[in-house]
């Protein structure tokens, strides 16, 4: 008897494991849900928002008005708005970088801040929201190949400086990145203070083209656009390069 109701115990906690793990598998499908369509829902909204600004770039009077209207948003109201916007970019990483329209919307150096304010902002969102939910999050945003191939960033040695070098590198994809550091070892005072600011010259990069545009200084622009399309190059070229010989160091160590 005692044999049979061992038995029967066994039985029931495989039978309460598996519930449990259905239960888990139900929470994380319910969780990528509610993300899939909170991005549908974005995504149509800024989709709607950007058609008028698409129609006004097809002609000279369009862009003398689309002009007039970005000089309104230099106020308060604008400073607010384009920092949402960059903000969104970085948590729905499909939208375009808006670091240029900021440049010409406030210069180069209050553009360079507010769009750093904008993904500082974003990138704390994620921290927030990562760590309240976990993994399901991440797999709604960032695909399985990008999280196999950035697994060795769950190795705590050297975490920050490798980071901050990933930040630099152009062509590395920092959002999707942003997303997989929340399950890390490393703290969120590091991050934020050592890693985040290596976004920075990218930034000011794309915000002084933006300023440059504006006062027609399309020489400086020009400049702008080949060093950075060299700088893409280089990152398309060698990403995956960097990438693996610092994931085959940190394995050896």
């Amino acid at each position: 008897m005692k044999e049979k109701d061992s038995l029967i115990n066994e039985d029931n906690k495989e039978q309460e494991l598996t519930a449990q793990q259905l239960e888990t598998i139900r929470h994380k499908k319910k969780i990528q849900i509610i993300t899939l369509v909170c991005i549908a829902a974005l995504l149509a909204l800024a989709t709607a928002l950007s058609i008028p600004m698409i129609k006004d770039l097809s002609s000279k009077k369009g862009m003398e008005a689309l002009s007039k209207r970005l000089d309104g948003y230099s106020g308060p109201v604008g400073v607010l708005v384009f920092t949402s916007i960059q903000a969104l970019q970085v948590i729905i990483a499909v939208i375009p970088p808006v670091q240029i329209v900021g440049g010409i919307l406030f210069g180069w150096f209050w553009g360079g801040l507010l769009s750093f304010l904008g993904t500082l902002l974003g990138t704390l969102a994620i921290f927030a929201i990562v760590k309240r939910f976990g993994r399901p999050v991440v797999e709604a945003f960032v695909d399985e190949n990008n999280i196999k191939k950035f697994k060795f960033l769950q190795n705590e040695q050297k975490l920050t400086t490798v980071l901050m070098i990933l930040y630099i590198i152009p062509g590395i994809p920092k959002d999707v990145i942003s997303y997989l550091v929340p399950l890390t070892p490393i703290s969120k005072k590091d991050f934020f203070t050592y890693v985040m600011p290596c976004r920075l010259p990218a930034i000011m990069m794309s915000t002084v083209m933006g300023s440059n545009m504006k006062s027609g200084n399309f020489k400086t622009v020009f400049i702008i656009l080949g060093v950075g399309f060299i700088l893409a190059i280089f990152g398309f070229l060698y990403k995956d390069v960097i990438v693996n010989k610092i994931k085959s160091r940190k394995n050896k160590n």
